[in-house]
Parts: structure tokens; sequence; C-alpha cells
């Protein structure tokens, strides 16, 4: 068996085996859509592979773990579009489509999944296939986010005093330490700095709150590459800590 620990690497015969010894299987899950003028728009799809590949490695010594390839396109609102840089999928059609993954991988004989939702619009999309997929098989998958997993140290260690929603200091921290090249400084503003912290922001979408001249609400002039390589080392670490939960919990 190779050594790799990508599921497009493997044999069926290899998949077997790993079915066999209650594999997990990882699904990194971004999207494609405008993070500002600074930012590439592929910022939540890098994330999420980056995320995949270091939890990948981090895990493949200690449990049997699969990362699939990561799925780039999903769904944004209506106001992300306004800004070219989102092939866009329709929510129920987004959903059907992780929902049909999920019960693939289960009718192969897969039964602990992971998926790493790295963009803020998916996570009710992927919580209801979740919930469907428990209904039809009583199969329980697991999602996590690296921006939670993350939020404790972000918290110690941001200079931003709002904090950051989309494109801000921890997009642009994370980019600056996977691919600095493709972030153009020249372009950093905070003119969209957050200013709606209210009891309203998590209730009321954020884009109905505040407007935004550039795409974005935060203020990526704190970003550093230092700060985004201490995120990634902090969403492997606790990542680690609920894979591996979850890998031996034994569902009823």
């Amino acid at each position: 068996m190779s050594k790799s620990f990508y599921f497009g690497d493997k044999s069926w015969v290899e998949l077997e085996k790993y079915i066999a010894d209650d594999a997990v299987v990882l699904l990194p899950i971004g999207q494609t859509e405008e993070h500002g003028r600074h930012l590439p728009v592929a910022t939540d799809a890098m994330i999420a592979k980056t995320s995949g590949d270091e939890l990948g490695k981090a895990l493949s010594d200690r449990i049997p773990i699969l990362v699939m390839e990561t799925i780039d396109y999903g769904f944004s609102m209506s106001v992300v579009r306004n800004w070219s840089g989102c092939p866009n999928i329709n929510p129920r059609t987004f959903t059907d489509y992780i929902f049909n993954i999920l019960d693939s991988l289960i009718l192969m004989g897969f039964k602990k999944i992971v998926m790493l939702d790295c963009h803020g619009n998916h996570d009710c999309l992927l919580r209801l296939a979740m919930r469907e997929i428990a209904d039809k098989h009583g199969v329980y998958v697991m999602t996590l986010s690296p921006y939670a997993l993350s939020a404790k140290l972000y918290a110690e260690i941001k200079d931003d005093p709002q904090g950051d929603i989309h494109g801000g200091e921890w997009e642009t921290s994370l980019i600056l330490a996977i691919a600095p090249e493709l972030v153009n400084k020249d372009e950093y503003t905070n003119v969209d700095a957050v200013r709606c912290n209210s009891i309203l922001r998590g209730p009321v979408s954020t884009w109905g709150l505040q407007n935004t001249k550039t795409g974005l609400f935060g203020d990526p002039t704190y970003a550093t590459a230092e700060k985004g390589r201490a995120l990634i080392n902090e969403i492997t670490k606790q990542g680690v800590i609920y894979i591996e939960e979850y890998y031996r919990h034994k569902f009823q």
C-alpha cells in the first residue's frame, strides 16, 4: 500500500483495506469567490486544501485517514456576486452534491467522514446534508471549521480590535503563509473594517448589517504571514484532537 494519504491515489483494492480499518475520510470544502482587491478568488479553496493536507500529514501515522480532493465551488449569497470571480452553485444543488458524495462513500463501506467547512455560507447546507445522511443511513458525519478550530488562538493574536469576517486579518494572514505571491499588498485597505459589532451580528447576516465598498468585511492591514503560520498550526492541532476522538468513538 502506498504511503500517500490521498483518497484519489489509492486503487480500489487499497481502498477496501481502509474500509476494513474503519478509516476516516476527510473532505475539504472551499469556495471560489471575491475576497476584496488584494486576495485571490480561490482563498477559501486554498485554505481548505492546506487544512486538509496538514491534517492528513499529522494524522496519517496515528489513524487510518484518507483526504479527498478539495471541492472548490459552491454557494455564495448574491451580494458577493456583485464582483467577478464566483462561479455559483444554487444551494439545493450544492447540498444534493455533497449528500451524493457522502451517500456513495457510505455505500462503499466508509462510516467515518469529516467535512472541512471553509466557507461561511456552507454551514447550514453541510449540516442539512449531515442530517439527511443520518436519517438515511444512521451514519453520523462530522463537520469541522478551520475558523472555529483556530478561534481561541486568533482572539489572542489578532490586532484588529473589531475582528474579521471576510478577507480581513484572518484570511489574509493564512494566504500570506500559504501563497504570499498571490497577495497584492498594494491593494490593502481598511475602508471596509468591521463596524457592525452588535447583538445583531450572527442572528442577522453581516451582509445586511454593513455595506461594503470592496467586497471585504475586515481590515487586512493587520495581517502577517507569522500569524498565518500560527493559525495553520492551531487548526491542525485542534483538528487532530477532534478527528482522533471521532475515530475512537463507537456509535450505537
